[in-house]
């Protein structure tokens, strides 16, 4: 059962120097206690569809259009005073870099406090130790403590953890962790995403995790949506994606991961970077760094081909194909 529905949806800038086509035509769906992965390079608008999702982008400047159901609510035009009741309380936001997602000012207790007091109706003593059982189940030492001191006296492992714990101290329905583990070290990393496994579990959150880091999927998710230039181009489940990419990004993604043979060697990469959002070139908009490119490519952007086991791919390999391999398209 689907908890969000988003569908054709365009988050569009009107800039000085053209229009930013951020988010172009997305179209995908997060099932109630999974762990639905977007990822793709950065500038590929994973980050833009998550604020559009909490409805973070102000319209205007943003355009936006195309729909966005939260157990079948539309959420696309909803009032500021409506969407505030549902951040926080419905869907919830980890957001990429801890420190600066706590005010240095006040206590995390303090802070984590205001955000809980806004979604229930406990009192100050019952919030306090509502928080505190939290900071425990993710594994913060000395919790008590902890609840008292500064951002600036923890580290981001623990910042994170803290974050991680505010977030879920509101009982959202969805989780979107925006690149989480970043700016942590590979230890913090597998704790942290060890952690987001086990709540998930414990809670049954529904999470969009947004990343670049395919190790990082692989352990965690339950489905991956590849995203380039604003688009989705690729649809699988984890296993079907790592052992068969259909798609010359995703293809190239998996290439460009480290492994420890690679010692000593020119590591693999993709030529080129992802155009500027005002900049998106005609056809497909992978054309320019793909070694499969051919003229139809620069020319039309390829419809979704389906495969068997949910695989889907946007892709003129598949759609050429199409006529001789029994291959059909959406």
């Amino acid at each position: 059962m689907s908890i969000i529905q988003v569908e054709h949806l365009k988050s569009f800038f009107k800039t000085d120097e053209g229009i930013v086509k951020a988010v172009d035509d997305v179209s995908f769906e997060l099932r109630e206690n999974e762990i639905l992965a977007l990822v793709g390079e950065s500038g590929c608008g994973k980050s833009v569809t998550a604020q559009t999702i909490l409805g973070l982008l102000k319209s205007p400047p943003a355009m936006i259009e195309g729909s966005i159901k939260y157990h079948g609510q539309e959420l696309v035009g909803l009032s500021n005073k409506a969407y505030h009741k549902l951040r926080g309380k419905e869907i919830g936001m980890i957001f990429q870099e801890p420190m600066s997602a706590f005010d240095p000012l006040y206590t995390v207790g303090d802070q984590a406090a205001e955000a809980v007091a806004v979604h229930s109706k406990l009192n100050k003593p019952e919030i306090r130790d509502k928080i505190i059982a939290m900071f425990n189940k993710v594994g913060i030492p000395e919790a008590e403590n902890r609840y008292d001191e500064y951002p600036h006296q923890m580290s981001g492992g623990m910042l994170q953890r803290m974050l991680i714990a505010l977030t879920l101290a509101c009982d959202p329905k969805v989780l979107i962790a925006d690149e989480p583990t970043t700016a942590l070290d590979v230890t913090i990393q597998a704790q942290v995403l060890n952690l987001m496994r086990d709540l998930q579990n414990e809670f049954n959150t529904s999470i969009i995790f947004i990343t670049h880091d395919l190790g990082v999927v692989a352990e965690l998710s339950d489905r991956i949506h590849v995203m380039y230039a604003g688009k989705i181009v690729e649809k699988a489940d984890v296993v079907e994606l790592f052992d068969h990419p259909k798609h010359p990004y995703t293809k190239g993604l998996l290439a460009s991961r480290l492994k420890r043979e690679m010692k000593g060697q020119i590591l693999p990469f993709i030529k080129g970077t992802v155009p500027r959002a005002f900049e998106f070139p005609e056809g497909c908009r992978f054309h320019p760094r793909c070694p499969h490119a051919m003229e139809i490519c620069k020319q039309k952007d390829p419809d979704p081909v389906a495969f068997e086991n949910g695989h889907v791919c946007s892709c003129w390999l598949y759609l050429k194909q199409n006529k001789t391999d029994g291959v059909e398209s959406q």
